[in-house]
């Protein structure tokens, strides 16, 4: 026996059809992208700040002075590194000397900025200072002052000593 299948449509099965297609079409298309929601807390806010081992003396540039290269990382509340976003500002003075310090300050809330001075592979933000302070030569001790003001609210500090490698200019 052959089955035959009639040869009408209902209506009802064609719209439902119609409709279905306009729904899936209208999805597909859609951006898989949500707008940010700014009721919500951002678990990655720096809570730290740590002024890094990496920090060094940088090559000379093409005055023959060399710039020290400070370098700072963020971790969140799980230990990783994250990003800042705020100010980020880096004194260096002569250790017990009543300097004024050479200040540099940056603010990461720009895009374009942050990533100019964000290092992917130590995840520091590298801040380079030319140090014109007198009478700094090979042995002397510096001092590093960060300061970081988040656009959270977070305030984050740290001191840190630095003796110098080699003089700063050749």
């Amino acid at each position: 026996m052959i089955g035959t299948v009639p040869e009408h449509r209902s209506r009802s099965g064609v719209a439902l059809l119609s409709v279905l297609s306009i729904v899936l079409a209208a999805f597909a298309c859609s951006p898989n992208k949500t707008s940010a929601r700014n009721d919500l807390a951002w678990p990655w806010w720096p809570t730290e700040m740590q002024i890094s081992d990496l920090t060094r003396v940088g090559r000379a540039g093409d005055d023959g002075r060399r710039p020290l290269e400070v370098r700072v990382r963020f971790i969140d509340a799980d230990g990783d590194t994250t990003k800042g976003c705020g100010t980020l500002e880096v004194a260096v003075s002569r250790e017990d000397e009543n300097d004024d310090p050479v200040v540099e300050r940056i603010s990461i809330d720009d895009r374009s900025t942050s990533m100019a001075h964000f290092e992917r592979v130590t995840g520091c933000y590298l801040v380079p200072i030319d140090v014109t302070l007198p009478n700094v030569v090979a042995g002397r001790r510096l001092r590093i002052d960060v300061s970081y003001q988040g656009r959270d609210g977070a305030i984050l500090s740290q001191s840190r000593g630095f003796d110098l490698p080699v003089p700063l200019e050749d």
